[in-house]
């Protein structure tokens, strides 16, 4: 399928399009269908953001374009909340997130994303670890690296993000898998990688390699701890009012306690604006990248609504002692968005027959 679909065995406007995009110029493109549009992102002879204007269309777009590229493609989805600090968060809409930067990160050729996603931070990297059948590794050290990387040790596992050890077997639930693996080791060698069940139990196929990607979307770089401490008592500093401060020291004080244990901790995101890792999607794209826009006005129009939306809940929860001065910075504004995209070639995928003023 990759090989199929082509600029050159494809006929109609695509080998105008091509031809423009080869020419550097911004492109607009009117009266295409999604089918179209997906078809365009998919036969790039470069890499590609695809922006959607929403999460639902971002996920369509991306399905489509995976089965028509053959590509490697990632779907960055947008965090439920980047202000709050919470010590528990919903986990399938995190890992989802951590499922699409890694891919980024990895070199997908392909991303999609809807404008919420594109304005929140990523991270410059994340931490992962590869364990392949008949290879070496140091067993007793595994247990503290997948710590290291936001999983949590029990009996057993019970979901994804946990892990459990018993003699010279490691059960990892990773959060990118469907299904939780057992790793048989003799000594330091993994001899069998099994994939079951989770559910049933049932034994599935062994396979020759795993790869855990972290339970954490951001890491605090070893000589962090400190400064990040500073930030926080700065922050408390700047407090608007009495009730503020109070609310707001109950908060800093657990996120103190909580990095002065050194471990990854849930809710450590809440520091992302003050983390050396901290990035926007556009700073980890290859300078060739293409930037697509589906929908252009509809575009434009949620991310003027998210901007607006997060700025002014910013403001009624650093009144309320909820977020520190730098939580604003958790997502870009408007014109952060706009100075990003324009280091990028653009192009515009719309329905509509006619421009819209």
């Amino acid at each position: 399928m990759k090989n199929f679909f082509t600029f050159e065995n494809l006929k109609g406007e695509y080998p105008a399009i091509a031809n423009d995009l080869r020419l550097g110029a911004p492109t607009a493109v009117f009266g295409v269908a999604d089918s179209q549009k997906y078809l365009t992102a998919a036969v790039m002879e470069r890499p590609v953001l695809y922006i959607a204007a929403d999460a639902v269309t971002a996920g369509k777009a991306y399905a489509a374009i995976k089965v028509l590229s053959g590509k490697k493609c990632a779907l960055l989805a947008a965090k439920d909340d980047v202000l709050l600090y919470k010590d528990a968060v919903s986990k399938d809409a995190l890992f989802r997130r951590i499922e699409g930067i890694c891919s980024l990160l990895s070199g997908a050729e392909i991303i999609v994303c809807d404008v919420e996603a594109a304005l929140q931070l990523v991270p410059a990297d994340l931490p992962r670890i590869t364990i392949k059948a008949g290879c070496d590794y140091d067993y007793s050290a595994l247990p503290a690296a997948l710590v290291s990387m936001g999983y949590t040790r029990g009996y057993s596992v019970e979901s994804k993000g946990a892990f459990a050890v018993r003699g010279d077997i490691l059960d990892v639930y990773p959060v990118t898998a469907e299904n939780p693996v057992r790793i048989d080791f003799f000594g330091d060698t993994a001899e069998r990688i099994r994939p079951y069940d989770f559910v049933s139990g049932e034994r599935l196929d062994d396979i020759k390699s795993v790869t855990f990607a972290p339970a954490i979307d951001c890491v605090i770089e070893e000589g962090e701890t400190e400064g990040l401490i500073s930030e926080l008592n700065a922050s408390l500093k700047k407090c608007p009012n009495e009730r503020a401060f109070k609310r707001l020291h109950t908060i800093c004080g657990e996120v103190t306690q909580k990095l002065s244990q050194r471990t990854p901790f849930t809710g450590q995101d809440f520091l992302f604006p003050k983390l050396k890792c901290a990035r926007t999607v556009f700073d980890l794209l290859p300078d060739d990248t293409l930037i697509i826009f589906d929908e252009c006005k509809s575009v434009t129009d949620r991310l003027n609504a998210v901007c607006k939306e997060h700025f002014e809940r910013y403001a009624d929860l650093f009144e309320g002692g909820e977020v520190c001065s730098f939580s604003k910075l958790q997502m870009l504004d408007a014109e952060a968005f706009q100075a990003g995209i324009k280091r990028f070639l653009n192009a515009a995928l719309q329905t509509f027959t006619t421009d819209i003023k």
